[in-house]
């Protein structure tokens, strides 16, 4: 390479020539920055998992008692699980 086209390549690349910014630019980017920031720290800081939240009892109806099933609030559903289909039926 010779020593005008390497002056060239060099002077491309020179911080004075780029533009400006706008500042509007600089203030979008700075906002995204600090909300990158919070959404990050707040997933880091925060407690692990879901909120446990129980909601209180409705008062028309009693909580469930001990192998109570049906007409409380908390009681336990049935549930039904079908067997897994066979290699055949693939």
């Amino acid at each position: 390479m010779s020593g005008k086209a390497r002056g060239k390549i060099q002077r491309m690349y020179q911080v004075e020539d780029l533009p400006p910014t706008h500042w509007r630019r600089r203030l979008l980017t700075l906002v995204l920055a600090l909300t990158t920031v919070y959404v990050i720290m707040s997933h880091v800081l925060g407690k692990p998992g879901a909120t446990n939240y129980t909601p209180p009892p409705r008062a028309d109806k009693p909580l469930c008692q001990a192998g109570q099933t049906s007409g409380c609030v908390g009681g336990m559903a049935t549930v039904i699980v079908a067997p897994a289909a066979s290699g055949a039926a693939r």
